[in-house]
Parts: C-alpha cells; sequence; structure tokens
C-alpha cells in the first residue's frame, strides 16, 4: 500500500513536470511559464508595463500579495492551472498587483493596469463559487454591489403569468361539450387567462400564433394602468380536427403562442405561451358540462291560465356562453325544436358577467305548452339553439282535472302504506319477502331494490313521486 501511494505521487510529479506551460499577460507586457514546481518570467516586453516596473525575465514570481484573493492566497502559484494563473498574473483594472519574487534587488514588483475601470464589470450575475474566489475585495464590493441593483431590478421587471386548462368533449363522434373554454360548430376556443404587471404603465400585450391565427392586440382600460388580467377565449383549433383526434385516439392536441409584453420606458417581454387541449372521448357527456350552457331561466309565473296578462319574467346569463356571441334572441320552439317565431332580440352587454332580466309577454289564448330557448349568433357565422324551457298554458278544467288527480293518488298511497305497514312490521327484516309481495300488487306501477340490499322503492298507480326506504 505504501509503496503503490509514492509510485502514485512520483507519477503525479513527474506528470506535473512532464507538462509545463507557459502564460502571456499582454496588458502588462510579459509571459511567465510553470513546470509544477516554480513559475518563471519567460519574456519581458521592452518598455512595458512590466519592463517599466522592473520585472525581468529569469525573476521566479514567488505569490502575490495583493490583491488578496482566496485561490491566489490559500494555493502556490506552481500549483495553479493555467487559467487559474492566468487570472492571477493579470493586473484588474484600477488596482494594484504585487508580485514577490526571488531576485538580488527588491522583493517586489508592482504592477498597475492601463485598462480602464468596466462601468458595468458584473454584466451577468449571480458568480459562481469559483468566480467568486477570484474576486479582490474592491471587486467583492462592487460585486455586492450589483446583487443588490439586481435584486431591484427583478422586483421591478414586468410580469407575465399565464392560466390555461381546457378539456374537449366528443360524445359518440360530436363535439358536445368544452370545460375551460368554449366552442362553436366550427371552432373550439381554450381559455387563456394573460396576467400582465408593470412597474410603469402597461401599453399593450400582442399575441401571434402563426398560421391560422389573426394577430391580436390587448391594451388596459386607462392609459395609466400598469397592470391588467385579459380573459380569452381564442378560436385555436377547428371542431372537425377535434373529432378526428379521438377517430385516432388522440388524447391532446397543442399549439404555441408568442406573447410580446411592452410596458412604458422598459424593454418589451417576449415569450412563447403553449396551449394544450385535452380530447375526452366517451358515450356520455358530464352532468355538470350539460348545465353550464344553461343561459335561459324561467321565472314567475309558474304557470298560466288562459286569458292571463301578466308576463314572464324571464333571466338570460350569456355571460355562460364561450365564445361570446354576436346576437342573441329569445326564440319560441314548435314541438319538434324548431324556431317557431322570434320573441326579442337580447342585446349584447358591455360587461359579458352581467345578467339580463325581461318581462316577456305570452300568447295565452289557447291551451298549450310555449317552449322558449336562447339562439346565438357567433361571430364565425355559426348558430347555437340552447335547450328549450317550459311554460304550460291551461284553462280552469285543466288544472281543476289535475288537482283532482292528485288528490286522488294521494289518496291511493295513503291506502296503500296502511296496507302495507299491516303486512309489515319492518320491510326490511326480509328484503326478498318483502320484495316479492309488493311486485305481486295490483296497484302498483313498479318496485325494486337495490342489490346491495340497502334500500328499496315503489310507486303507487296515480301518485306524483315513488316512495324510497333506506334499510341502513
Amino acid at each position: 500500500m505504501f509503496l503503490n501511494s509514492l509510485l502514485s505521487v512520483f507519477a503525479g510529479a513527474w506528470l506535473l513536470a512532464a507538462a509545463p506551460f507557459t502564460v502571456t499577460v499582454k496588458s502588462a507586457g510579459y509571459s511567465a511559464r510553470s513546470d509544477g514546481e516554480t513559475v518563471t518570467v519567460s519574456q519581458v516586453i521592452k518598455k512595458g508595463l512590466a519592463d517599466k516596473a522592473g520585472l525581468k525575465k529569469g525573476m521566479t514570481l514567488l505569490s502575490i500579495t495583493m490583491p488578496i484573493r482566496p485561490f491566489t492566497s490559500n494555493t502556490p502559484l506552481a500549483q495553479l492551472n493555467k487559467a487559474e494563473l492566468q487570472d492571477a498574473l493579470t493586473p484588474p483594472p484600477g488596482e494594484l498587483l504585487e508580485l514577490r519574487v526571488a531576485s538580488d534587488g527588491p522583493g517586489s514588483v508592482l504592477l498597475q493596469s492601463r485598462e480602464p475601470f468596466p462601468d458595468n464589470p458584473f454584466p451577468v450575475v449571480p458568480l459562481a463559487k469559483e468566480q467568486l474566489e477570484r474576486l479582490t475585495p474592491l471587486q467583492m464590493n462592487l460585486y455586492f454591489a450589483r446583487l443588490s441593483q439586481f435584486a431591484s431590478e427583478a422586483r421591478n421587471q414586468p410580469v407575465l403569468k399565464t392560466e390555461q386548462e381546457t378539456t374537449a368533449h366528443v360524445v359518440k363522434g360530436r363535439l358536445e361539450g368544452v370545460e375551460g373554454g368554449g366552442y362553436t360548430s366550427l371552432q373550439v376556443h381554450p381559455r387563456l387567462i394573460l396576467d400582465a404587471e408593470c412597474q410603469s404603465p402597461l401599453e399593450k400585450v400582442e399575441l401571434r400564433g402563426g398560421a391560422g391565427f389573426k394577430a391580436l392586440t390587448l391594451r388596459p382600460d386607462a392609459p395609466d394602468r400598469t397592470g391588467k388580467r385579459f380573459v380569452l377565449d381564442l378560436p385555436l383549433w377547428k371542431a372537425g380536427d377535434v373529432v378526428q383526434a379521438c377517430a385516432r385516439a388522440r388524447t391532446s392536441l397543442e399549439r404555441t403562442l408568442h406573447v410580446r409584453m411592452s410596458c412604458q420606458g422598459r424593454p418589451a417581454l417576449e415569450r412563447d405561451v403553449p396551449v394544450k387541449l385535452t380530447v375526452s372521448c366517451s358515450d356520455t357527456l358530464p352532468a355538470t358540462l350539460s348545465y353550464e350552457r344553461k343561459v335561459l331561466f324561467l321565472e314567475k309565473p309558474y304557470e298560466f291560465l288562459v286569458g292571463d296578462k301578466e308576463p314572464l319574467t324571464v333571466q338570460v346569463w350569456l355571460e355562460r356562453l364561450m365564445p361570446r356571441p354576436a346576437k342573441a334572441a329569445l326564440v319560441e320552439l314548435d314541438a319538434g325544436g324548431k324556431v317557431l317565431k322570434r320573441i326579442m332580440e337580447i342585446p349584447i352587454p358591455a360587461d359579458p358577467r352581467e345578467r339580463q332580466t325581461f318581462q316577456v309577454p305570452l300568447d295565452t289564448t289557447t291551451s298549450h305548452t310555449v317552449r322558449l330557448a336562447i339562439e346565438a349568433r357567433f361571430a364565425d357565422g355559426t348558430t347555437w339553439l340552447g335547450a328549450p324551457e317550459t311554460r304550460e298554458i291551461r284553462t280552469q278544467e285543466q288544472v281543476d282535472a289535475r288537482t283532482r288527480r292528485v288528490v286522488e293518488g294521494r289518496a291511493k298511497m295513503d291506502a296503500f302504506e296502511k296496507r302495507f305497514a299491516e303486512q309489515f312490521n319492518d320491510p326490511c327484516v326480509d328484503l326478498p319477502a318483502t320484495m316479492k309481495w309488493l311486485q305481486a300488487q295490483s296497484d302498483l306501477e313498479y318496485a325494486s331494490a337495490e342489490e346491495s340490499g340497502h334500500s328499496f322503492s315503489y310507486k303507487v298507480e296515480g301518485a306524483l313521486a315513488p316512495l324510497i326506504f333506506s334499510c341502513h
């Protein structure tokens, strides 16, 4: 083990001795050669900075007295690599370099760089540990001042944040809904939220997206605003391409937008923003999504008699339609779902969050079902027709007949419940026996039980609703 270590030392010493190198300090006019044991001045340019300072060819450079730097204070000059030695022997701008030399004359030579001190000595911060170890005390002070300035600049930099998450639902080969955005029969509009913040007034935000995307310029509401949240529904994919994604078993589509944000008195901030569309392919549409496009709500009266003059109160929530429609109308539909007539135009509010209330007179001259819906026309020329909402126009005779049916249904249900209670003290004790009995009763529309045995239900003919029993 000792022999191996000794051989390793000799081998390392031989490699160092066999690989001498020379560094040239052009700014001071001299060169030095290192052989791993000593550093010797190998050339001095006549009338150069080193020559005038008294540096002579053949002098041995022992150490650097100033400036004090960790990498020259802790390591002998002869053990520095070429890059380190080059840096050590170069006079720093604006400072003195004192070389301790072996000679018969003065024991040190002072060199002062003729290079001007740079206006910005640290254009890139922070520095790595190896770089910090090469800084002089003066440079270190300047470096920390630059760090403080950098932190202040970072706080004052424009900030652009983005939010985006969109899923398109394709149901049995048809585009039926979009979460986190909107759609027409031609295009899918993913929702993109841009939060733009400046320290000075925000001038504009520009979006570009390549072929097929119309460049867009956004501006704040007032010229002195320093920030703005932009909520955008952008036509980025054709509806047909989204449907085809399901046919090709693709679960997502992606595009990239280029955003350029301009703040007054600052360089423009530019960034590429990825936009992703998740594609869900299934046989059913989530129930919550079906409700999201419900924009028509019918309020009082909840029922009309023939001849009533009171108008129907209607609320319209166009905010639920994405993209925003160019036009909208309240229409009446026939039993087949086709537009029978246009009742009124719905104005597009300046504030998309505004919910509108209207008083709508209905034709109550005859008994019939009124089917109302919102028809919206989008900027791409497509039309969307919402699901109908209904109100019944009834005669007094129809209302009376319905009341009689309700009373009769209630009486039937009360009679059956009495008979059921007499038959079973606890119908959950033997649920199969209970179900067998219920299914044999001729005055029930149906009777069923969960496979788990936790509950069962039945409905009496003529009753308005079923009864549900829990066996927990």
